[in-house]
């Protein structure tokens, strides 16, 4: 909102507000974004049912983390990185950091399903993430997440998305 935005003053219980708090920034918004979405929506008469009922999905319900500092992210800039079994389930978890399609699945399955910022920061290196960014598969509100954080991050990107991941509960 800009400086000039008049400011509006709402009377919310604590827990509420803080249960609220919570589950948009686990979802990279905030509530003050939330209310402001739900008055345009009451305004213009818009609701779920009238356009299209909302479907939850799986994809709407995973918490992607994001650190504070895209310097924060010191993992290697090549070698070979093993992953946790929560993050690969694979015959093989081990990936090579300086090739670009090793490194690429390597990052998607960190960002993607990562429960630690310091599990992130210790896999993925800033300066690979920024190189691979364009190609990386990444459901839409996880690339939201990260370009939001880092805008520096290189917005032209291959169009390589799957569906489900770019369509549905934009």
């Amino acid at each position: 909102m800009s400086a000039g935005t008049t400011r509006h003053t709402i009377r919310i219980e604590d827990q509420l507000w803080k249960e609220a708090h919570s589950k948009a920034t686990r979802h990279g918004t905030t509530v003050s974004e939330l209310i402001r979405a739900g008055l345009r929506n009451y305004v213009s008469g818009a609701t779920a049912s009238k356009h299209a009922p909302f479907r939850h999905t799986l994809a709407d319900s995973l918490v992607y983390l994001v650190p504070d500092a895209l310097e924060d992210l010191q993992g290697p800039a090549s070698g070979m990185v093993e992953l946790p079994i929560h993050l690969d389930w694979g015959p093989d978890s081990r990936y090579l950091v300086q090739e670009d399609g090793s490194c690429s699945t390597l990052y998607q399955l960190t960002l993607q399903n990562s429960g630690s910022i310091d599990e992130i920061c210790s896999i993925v290196n800033a300066v690979r993430l920024a190189a691979l960014w364009p190609s990386l598969r990444l459901p839409v509100r996880c690339r939201r997440a990260w370009e939001k954080a880092f805008p520096q991050l290189p917005t032209q990107r291959e169009s390589k998305e799957h569906p489900s991941w770019t369509k549905l509960n934009e």
